[in-house]
């Protein structure tokens, strides 16, 4: 009897440090554990803005700011195809990277779309987006926005850690 106790107890605690093991090493896929600077330029258009349209290209941006960490993120419009255009952002206070070069589709989005809140902020030609992420525990995010319709646009992506904004807009 003692030792179908101590067996039942020992298999518990197996099974116990094995989901626990598991969801480690869950977290830590999902996350970078150190935040790399961003650097880069995405290109691509869309027939519609809507999100809910399956086949929407969606740029995303996902980054980590760790404890006591300040990072810069800038975002500029280099080329819009429609003038006077411009792409609203949007925030997921989480780690999201199921695309491929920063790049995805709007049904890819579907299962974290309700925790996808609004910037209100319209990024365009002449309106770079900057903001700079900070906090005194890790937090992740992940930034989003839609292709503009009626042809190629393009968008430069800066992430840096502990910089000023350095304008990255073209003088003269």
């Amino acid at each position: 009897m003692v030792n179908e106790k101590i067996l039942g107890i020992t298999g518990f605690c197996l099974v116990a440090l094995l989901v626990l093991g598991a969801l480690m090493v869950s977290f830590f896929l999902s996350s970078p554990a150190d935040q790399m600077e961003l650097d880069f330029t995405v290109s691509g258009s869309n027939e519609c803005l809507r999100f809910l349209t399956r086949d929407v290209g969606v740029i995303y941006v996902p980054f980590v700011v760790g404890a006591g960490e300040q990072w810069d993120l800038f975002v500029e419009c280099t080329r819009i195809a429609t003038p006077g255009g411009w792409v609203d952002l949007y925030l997921y206070n989480d780690y999201w990277d199921e695309g491929v070069d920063n790049k995805c589709f709007s049904e890819d989005l579907y299962s974290v779309l309700d925790n996808v809140e609004s910037l209100d902020f319209k990024l365009g030609l002449d309106t770079p987006f900057m903001k700079t992420f900070e906090g005194s525990v890790q937090a992740s995010y992940t930034l989003f926005f839609i292709f503009p319709p009626g042809g190629p646009s393009t968008f430069r992506v800066s992430l840096k850690e502990g910089a000023e904004f350095l304008p990255m807009i073209k003088t003269g």
